[in-house]
């Protein structure tokens, strides 16, 4: 796999997808995303088991594609460092090293085989499939976010209940107070 990328367009999809990665894994291989380029879109994988998320992002240019998997933290907090600038991402598949080159230097990443990461389960033949307006959904957040609780003993309250009906969005946020 060889690809180039604009440094915060990779960052912004890592970081994004990355909150869903837990800090004590039950699995070694949930703590790396899953890099699967085809054509000229990376889709990067992250999950914990129970919550996947998968983002997508096109690339400036493409000489391999691939699947490798990469360490979390290591790519976080190196991609954190770099100013807007093109990166050049190869993985060597038989050492599983991903190495990161930029215009004056280059860094070197444990990386691993991809083909362990846990397959998404498939959707059900019922499934209903929604489109909504982002600034609808954002409002709707904001609006109830301040009613959620920050306590981790009863995770339960620290989200949001989003109901979906004809034509109604109902947003509810408690902290049961």
């Amino acid at each position: 796999m060889k690809f180039t990328i604009s440094s915060s367009a990779l960052l912004s999809l890592l970081s994004t997808t990355g909150k869903v990665v837990s800090s004590k894994n039950t699995l070694p291989i949930l703590d790396y995303f899953l890099f699967d380029l085809k054509g000229d879109e990376l889709k990067v994988t992250a999950s914990d088991l129970e919550t996947t998320l998968v983002g997508s992002v096109k690339v400036d240019s493409v000489e391999r594609e691939g699947v490798i998997a990469a360490p979390v933290k290591l790519m976080l907090d190196s991609l954190k460092e770099f100013s807007e600038q093109p990166l050049t991402i190869e993985a060597n598949e038989n050492t599983w090293e991903i190495t990161v080159s930029w215009k004056s230097g280059s860094l070197n990443i444990p990386g691993t085989s991809g083909l362990g990461y846990p397959a998404l389960p498939e959707l059900a033949a019922d499934k209903i499939e929604v489109s909504l307006d982002v600034d609808m959904m954002i409002g709707g957040i904001n609006k109830t976010i301040f009613a959620t609780a920050d306590d981790d003993l009863r995770p339960v309250m620290n989200g949001i209940y989003v109901n979906l009906s004809s034509g109604l969005v109902t947003y509810v946020a408690t902290d049961a107070h």
